[in-house]
């Protein structure tokens, strides 16, 4: 069971890492290992809305 949440966990640290390198906002995933799974989900949440909101801008 240890392993299976473990393996759930690093499944999502790596989601958030590949989120946050695709939007170009980091250029490796050095420091973002050293991140928890909260920080690295509110960074990306912080960073896409703030993306949405700026795409939203250049529409109105």
């Amino acid at each position: 069971m240890g392993s299976l949440i473990r393996e759930a966990v690093l499944r999502q640290k790596q989601f958030y890492i590949g989120k946050l390198l695709r939007l170009g906002i980091f250029s490796n995933d050095t420091s973002l290992q050293q991140w928890t799974i909260s920080e690295l989900r509110r960074e990306y949440e912080r960073i896409a809305a703030y993306a949405e909101k700026r795409r939203r801008e250049r529409f109105e």
